[in-house]
């Protein structure tokens, strides 16, 4: 069973929608195509949580993780979702629940480290972080298991992981040093879990 999978899906989509279209500032006015296409709103949910290296220095850690919780545009959820999705799917029956949520926390924790101490970032978000690190641990686990469809995943969802893997690092330069973090973060959680 999926549950981390399937909760955190739930819990970054509500977080999106509440953001993009309820709890955001009075004064900004912003057309609904902006909101769904590029996401050039931002809410108080994405003000309170982003990743950001000058609030992280005054004392507020949790932005280290909680940027891997927010979403902006309809693109970055969606695929955000789907590859969560395939990869959650996959490694959850074989990992576990407890070792799943924790690859992915570590994941997005190092690479929250990273982006804000070594790339000095001042505004991140997004999943991709911990998703990447949970691609690294799938990597691993197919290399121990000796083929990529250890689980029961179609090879349509590993061609659809493999694009948006490869994909994610033409997103631009701060974007690909957070996909890259995140999978390192990924390979020294699953060094630790995958036994």
């Amino acid at each position: 069973m999926s549950i981390f999978t399937i909760t955190f899906c739930a819990i970054i989509v509500i977080i999106y929608i509440l953001d993009t279209f309820f709890i955001i500032p009075k004064t900004k006015t912003v057309t609904l195509k902006e909101m769904l296409l590029t996401g050039h709103t931002k809410g108080y949910i994405n003000n309170a949580l982003h990743l950001s290296e000058k609030k992280i220095k005054k004392g507020q850690v949790w932005r280290l993780v909680s940027s891997s919780l927010l979403h902006v545009g309809t693109f970055h959820i969606i695929s955000n979702v789907v590859a969560m999705l395939i990869v959650g799917y996959a490694l959850e029956p074989q990992i576990g629940t407890e070792k799943l949520a924790l690859c992915y926390i570590g994941s997005a924790f190092i690479s929250g480290l990273y982006m804000a101490f070594v790339y000095k970032l001042q505004e991140g978000e997004g999943a991709s972080t911990g998703i990447y690190g949970l691609i690294a641990v799938f990597f691993l686990l197919a290399v121990k298991k000796g083929t990529l469809m250890f689980s029961d995943l179609s090879l349509f969802s590993v061609i659809i992981l493999f694009i948006y893997t490869i994909g994610g690092m033409f997103m631009g330069k701060s974007t690909a040093w957070e996909h890259i973090s995140g999978f390192a973060g990924g390979l020294l959680m699953g060094v630790i879990f995958i036994k």
